[in-house]
């Protein structure tokens, strides 16, 4: 423990002291600014007079406007993806999310040599749907700000562009983005003898816990005491990361079903596309142990009430935390030193670094990126939170329908 304790001490000073001198390499390196620069707290109006992303308006004159993916499109048609309304949207997602772990997840297709899963192919079909009605609507499949095209600058409004900030305003961005990324790795060396007895202090102030139940509770308490001080100390660096809607845009009154399903779909599709590249580039990590939440979700005692303690941190808390991190901030913040498309892969390879597997490193990586995607696509971090939430908890839903 003495050895760990001093290699994470070590890392973590090798970080702080290579932090600025990286950052300052990197803004050395980066595009000159493409638009003026204003400061954070006063970039974006309100949303409700605010121009939204990706609008999907039928007529030419909207098409020049921000707003929801396909919102306006099925407003014009009165479908049933208009709705605001929080409840139906969920009850919806619910029933389309279970058909598709139920039955999709399970069934596969087969096309000559080759066995294709029904959740791929829907994923694809997801994707090849929303190319094509793009492509209708505002004559290309891809947005500008994704393929680096010419195209309506407003269509990537709902994402900040920091190109045009101070120096120093920059700086301290990508350092806060270094101590973001680090932390989790100091908290958990230099505070490991703390959290290995804080579920014991538990049982000790009456909590009922069982030993098969430990590693999720004390995964709760380090996740969460790690969750609240990581939070505070983006706020506190940067104060308008909580206030307006400049940096974090959740918006549950708003048409997601759509853009939530037709996500998850997506993301698996593609998850399942790519993981297979990986373990052929890394074969031996193609069997590696399974990964923290999978042993989450399959507890020693079998008892749902461990599998739901268990399932706590993984679907609530981290969509909530990672999204906060990885897309309302660090994606956001490296656009101090990269044009959106950039920053959009350089948080989606840092998501999948986060996660310590190499073994889906390059899936993981597509993901967070696609998921990036989706967050400046929609306008709405409810959209990536709800994916990512969806995501994680097919595991312990699989885990307790014995899937």
């Amino acid at each position: 423990m003495a050895a760990r304790h001093r290699r994470g001490v070590l890392a973590t000073l090798l970080v702080a002291s290579l932090t600025q001198p990286a950052a300052a390499l990197l803004l050395r390196l980066s595009p000159a600014a493409q638009q003026p620069y204003r400061p954070i707290a006063a970039r974006r109006p309100p949303l409700a007079a605010a121009p939204r992303c990706c609008d999907a308006s039928a007529s030419a004159a909207a098409a020049s406007d921000d707003g929801d993916a396909g919102a306006d499109v099925a407003r014009s048609q009165g479908g049933l993806l208009a709705m605001d309304a929080p409840l139906p949207q969920i009850a919806l997602c619910l029933a389309g999310y279970l058909v598709h772990v139920c039955f999709l997840s399970r069934r596969s297709l087969r096309l000559g040599p080759l066995s294709v899963g029904l959740d791929t192919l829907s994923g694809l079909a997801v994707l090849a749907a929303a190319a094509r009605r793009r492509a209708q609507t505002r004559g290309r499949a891809m947005p500008p700000w994704l393929d680096g095209g010419a195209g309506e600058p407003a269509e990537a409004a709902c994402c900040l562009d920091l190109r045009g900030a101070p120096r120093e305003e920059k700086l301290r961005l990508l350092g806060t983005a270094a101590m973001v990324l680090a932390a989790p790795f100091a908290f958990s060396v230099l505070l490991g003898p703390l959290l290995e007895a804080l579920p014991y202090a538990l049982i000790l102030l009456g909590v009922p816990l069982t030993e098969a139940a430990m590693p999720a509770a004390r995964l709760l308490l380090e996740q969460s005491m790690l969750y609240v001080a990581l939070l505070r100390l983006i706020g506190a660096r940067h104060a308008p990361f909580f206030r307006g809607e400049s940096w974090v845009r959740v918006r549950w009154r708003a048409p997601w079903l759509a853009p939530v399903l037709g996500g998850y779909a997506a993301s698996l599709a593609l998850f399942n596309l790519v993981e297979p590249i990986n373990q052929a580039l890394l074969p031996h990590l193609a069997y590696a142990a399974e990964g923290p939440v999978a042993r989450l979700a399959n507890p020693t005692d079998g008892s749902a009430a461990t599998l739901l303690l268990s399932a706590i941190t993984p679907c609530v808390g981290a969509p909530l935390y990672e999204e906060l991190q990885s897309r309302a901030f660090l994606l956001q913040a490296m656009t101090a030193a990269l044009p959106l498309r950039g920053a959009l892969v350089a948080s989606g390879v840092l998501f999948g670094a986060q996660h310590m597997q190499l073994g889906l490193l390059l899936p993981l990586s597509v993901t967070g990126f696609f998921w990036g995607v989706l967050y400046v696509h929609s306008g709405n971090l409810l959209v990536p939170m709800l994916i990512h939430a969806l995501w994680n908890a097919r595991i312990f839903l699989g885990s307790y329908l014995g899937l």
